[in-house]
């Protein structure tokens, strides 16, 4: 019978590599094996003798000096024992555990050339004089020489003799074509289990990849992952819609958030107010790392209009009753100058206690401003009662607001009902649309703030009162004062503190923040950035237009585009409603107007001017003259407005929008504006 030798170091290894030959070779050949280890006294003359490793030879070349062949074994790393070590993070250290220093070695070497170069591997085996200290030890099957200290082995199994070893034993044992196909069939068998192994860990990671995907699309905030010197390596789909849906290959966080942002300091940001891209957004950065290291960055981003917006929600939610005023100064969110002034003279007159009048165009949020500024007044525990002038005829009115007694007239409640200003006592009084209310009415008005007491229709009874009154009006009171329409002795009443709203157009820098903030209402917190829902085109187009209905209809607008998009695809300009296409297309001519000529006549000027402002007052118009280098007082353009009116070019409106330029006006300004740019290019 054939017959082969096989020497190894230990006993472990020999009998884990005669185990895998006799798998090949059958019953067909002997195997007898030998351990330096119990020590190796018979000669091997004529005999076929394999090592497991060339640094066995030193130590039987006697016994094997007249061998009929010598094979060194070249062994190669079982799949099936190394999933653990794709766990290790790189740059981990890991003793490398063998029972020579020779396999150590010849170990780490086959580590790294199958992948694992990242991992620091450090030799152990029997007699060593030194080591380097590891919490984690790898060993080939020589689990029992690992040291006591370490805290976790990770055993890949005893080394295997390779197919070209294989290939050769048989060779030399002439049964290469009978075993050969057995031993070819299992190492392509090894190959599949191999392939079919990979692919179940690649779609794992994919799976798990999706998954961290998704959750990371649908959370909240915008995230962004960065390493330690601030070279990004990944971030979620809000964080692209914020840089216009740009992907991040090879960008650093200075690229993005500014020179002085540096990540190692940033890491002491929490929910801090940050400036970017003309945006306000919440900050937070996190470092995460472990006890060794630093893993990566994490930067939150959260916008703020939505914070404002989750937090009004929840305000609302909790003051649900009669009577509350829901809104406060942190719901009025500007960046124009002017309007943050008036924010904050409102918030001083706030902590008085005279009477406010608001006056400002439809739509520039009178009340909300009233109902800020209650809950910044010492009043702000107790009742806000508004009302609307304008929406109830004057009898009805007067029971409203003052109440009535029982049997007062057909339809009374029984027992009577208490007025507006009883419901209002300790608290305030908000009277929406002042300069509708009747003139009778205006008396009682009157009579109430001055005495303090109220009587109800229909009783003799005066009962006390302490109401602080916030007026609103989008109309001039002081012009209704001088036609006899407004009692005078009550504006002085009512005007002791004046608040001037800012309309829309004149605050532009405020329209794309409230576009996304109304658009976040009517989605419910769906939308991250305003260039997921416009493109670049229909969004400068917004911030040019006018917005005569103010945040009103800036509202509107934003409602219909809510109603109207279609899923995926982001509006532009000809999704928007006809009269702002309309607009469009009649807004090239006005841009040759932007200064006026000084050889036009000066009601040729003050037309242009009204044409370009779309609703003016006097003395804006002498403001507008002087910054065009023209002296010109009031008094002079009241006669020209009035020569315009009797044209019928432009309306004069008594309320605080001022003079409109009508059809007709709009076609002489578009006149006068070519002939000046003729006349200009004559010169």
């Amino acid at each position: 019978m054939k017959e082969l030798i096989i020497i190894s170091l230990g006993v472990n290894t020999l009998e884990s590599m005669t185990e895998q030959i006799k798998r090949y070779v059958g019953d067909e050949v002997a195997i007898r094996g030998y351990s330096i280890e119990t020590g190796v006294e018979e000669d091997f003359k004529d005999k076929i003798v394999l090592l497991t490793g060339a640094p066995i030879l030193q130590h039987v070349a006697a016994q094997v000096q007249g061998a009929k062949k010598i094979i060194v074994a070249r062994r190669a790393l079982s799949y099936r024992h190394i999933e653990k070590l794709f766990m290790l993070k790189e740059k981990t250290n890991v003793l490398l555990v063998n029972d020579t220093k020779e396999s150590c070695y010849e170990a780490i070497e086959q580590l790294k050339g199958h992948g694992f170069h990242s991992l620091a591997f450090f030799p152990y085996y029997p007699g060593i004089s030194s080591y380097s200290s590891c919490a984690i030890a790898v060993t080939p099957g020589e689990s029992r020489f690992v040291p006591p200290e370490v805290s976790e082995v990770i055993d890949i199994g005893n080394r295997q003799v390779d197919i070209t070893t294989i290939t050769e034993i048989m060779s030399e044992l002439n049964i290469l074509k009978k075993a050969g196909m057995l031993a070819s069939s299992e190492f392509v068998s090894e190959i599949i289990e191999l392939t079919k192994y990979l692919s179940i860990i690649n779609r794992k990671l994919d799976d798990s990849n999706l998954l961290l995907t998704m959750i990371f699309d649908k959370f909240p905030k915008a995230l962004l992952f960065c390493d330690e010197k601030g070279q990004v390596t990944y971030s979620n789909e809000k964080m692209k819609w914020i840089f216009e849906g740009n992907a991040f290959l090879d960008v650093h966080v200075k690229d993005l958030f500014g020179a002085e942002f540096d990540i190692r300091t940033a890491q002491y940001y929490e929910e801090e107010l940050f400036q970017l891209r003309n945006n306000t957004y919440i900050l937070s950065v996190d470092k995460v790392e472990n006890e060794k290291e630093v893993i990566c960055y994490l930067i939150e981003l959260e916008n703020y209009d939505n914070f404002k917006y989750v937090d009004q929600v929840i305000s609302s939610k909790i003051n649900s009753g009669k009577f509350i005023a829901r809104y406060q100064f942190a719901h009025i969110h500007s960046r124009n100058e002017r309007m943050n002034r008036m924010i904050q003279l409102a918030k001083r007159m706030a902590k008085r206690q005279g009477s406010i009048l608001i006056q400002g165009e439809s739509g520039t949020g009178k009340e909300l401003l009233a109902q800020a500024i209650h809950n910044e007044s010492p009043r702000s525990n107790q009742p806000f009662v508004p009302v609307n002038c304008a929406a109830l005829s004057p009898s009805v009115l007067e029971s409203e607001l003052f109440g009535y007694e029982e049997g007062t007239f057909t339809g009374a409640k029984k027992g009577g009902k208490r007025g507006l200003f009883e419901s209002a006592n300790h608290g305030t009084l908000f009277l929406d649309e002042i300069g509708e209310t009747p003139l009778d009415v205006q008396a009682k008005l009157l009579r109430v703030i001055a005495e303090g007491e109220v009587r109800r229709v229909g009783s003799n009874h005066q009962v006390p009162v302490d109401v602080r009154i916030i007026s609103a009006t989008n109309q001039n009171l002081a012009d209704k004062v001088a036609d006899g329409s407004f009692r005078k002795d009550l504006y002085y009443r009512l005007n002791v503190l004046p608040l001037d709203t800012v309309p829309l157009r004149e605050r532009k820098e405020d329209i794309m923040p409230l576009v996304h903030h109304y658009l976040n209402v009517f989605t419910q917190n769906n939308v991250y950035h305003v260039n997921e829902y416009l493109d670049k085109e229909a969004a400068d187009f917004l911030s040019r237009h006018p917005w005569p209905g103010n945040v009103r209809e800036l509202v509107n607008i934003v409602e219909y585009m809510v109603n109207i998009k279609l899923p995926k695809q982001r509006m532009v300009l000809n999704d928007l409603p006809a009269y702002f296409i309309a607009e469009w297309k009649s807004e090239e001519p006005q841009t040759e107007l932007k200064q006026i000529k000084p050889f036009l006549s000066a009601e040729e000027q003050v037309l242009l001017i009204i044409y370009q402002k779309y609703g003016i007052g006097r003395r804006r118009i002498v403001q507008e003259l002087e910054n065009r280098g023209l002296s010109m007082g009031e008094g002079k353009v009241k006669l020209i407005l009035e020569a315009l009116r009797k044209k019928g070019w432009i309306e004069v409106n008594k309320g605080v929008r001022g003079c409109t330029v009508s059809q007709r006006g709009e076609k002489q300004a578009r006149k006068i504006a070519e002939s000046a740019t003729v006349a200009e290019e004559a010169d």
